[in-house]
């Protein structure tokens, strides 16, 4: 079983989204969204499972990057 620590960053396994420990209890995780789209409460049994440690040159920037030709989508631009 991994026990993380707060900061550390986890890739979700169904989506590749990342993740940053945020809190971590006796029996619970608390991992948000390095987006801000979404934050995941899970078991520490269950984090083996559903995330695993990102690699150390994983970075939100390098997935999203902002520029004339990458904007946010429904905000009225082209994606």
């Amino acid at each position: 079983m991994t026990i993380p620590k707060p900061g550390e960053i986890f890739r979700y396994a169904r989506t590749g989204d990342l993740y940053e420990v945020r809190v971590v209890t006796r029996e619970f995780i608390v991992l948000h969204a390095l987006d801000g789209s979404s934050q995941v409460m899970t078991g520490k049994g269950s984090l083996d499972f559903l995330f695993f440690r990102a690699a150390p040159g994983d970075s939100f920037q390098e997935e999203h990057p902002v520029g004339p030709d990458r904007r946010a989508p429904g905000k009225g631009m082209m994606v």
